[in-house]
């Protein structure tokens, strides 16, 4: 038969102790998970704010652009090409069209850097009527030399500009007077 031992009168050891860089190098690591989720929130968060990067979507900066295309749009079917007509009178339709886009272009930059960067697609839809411009200018100049020259719409990405222009979430479209040259 067994007989139950006596309980010890000694106290029991104690508890071996933590070193306190153990819990600093813990309490570190949970500190910086905290901040790195806190982060990842935030970064979640700031990039709903856009329905789709690749719309101008920002109300301020879509009405904006949505007005001045309805004034260039105006000023475009006004200055319309005749058929012909002298290389001058074809030339001074051009100009006088192209002058209405870079009013455009102006208007819309007219809201600041600040507004236009928060809106992606911006500054690459401005660039695209400037290069839209740019080219319609070459024309106009070689067509005022006397030659017979060909118009050719730049392209981005091996496709028209003009698709790229006309996805950015606008109801506008870019007129056919601006890229079905005489």
């Amino acid at each position: 038969m067994a007989f139950p031992c006596p309980p010890s009168s000694r106290p029991a050891p104690p508890r071996p102790r933590t070193p306190t860089w153990v819990v600093a190098v813990i309490t570190g690591g949970v500190v910086f998970a905290a901040l790195c989720l806190a982060a990842v929130a935030l970064f979640a968060f700031s990039r709903t704010r856009h329905d789709r990067i690749e719309l101008i979507d920002t109300p301020e900066v879509a009405q904006a652009a949505e007005g001045a295309c309805a004034t260039m749009r105006a000023r475009v079917v006004a200055e319309a090409v005749p058929s012909g007509v002298a290389a001058e009178v074809k030339v001074r339709s051009i100009r006088g069209q192209n002058a209405a886009v870079t009013d455009l272009v102006a208007r819309v930059r007219g809201l600041g850097e600040k507004r236009l960067r928060e809106d992606v697609p911006t500054a690459t839809w401005l660039s695209d009527w400037e290069a839209l411009v740019e080219a319609r200018e070459q024309y106009a100049r070689e067509l005022s030399t006397g030659a017979r020259p060909h118009f050719l719409l730049p392209t981005a990405d091996g496709h028209p500009l003009t698709e790229r222009m006309n996805s950015v979430g606008l109801t506008f479209q870019v007129p056919p007077e601006l890229v079905d040259l005489p």
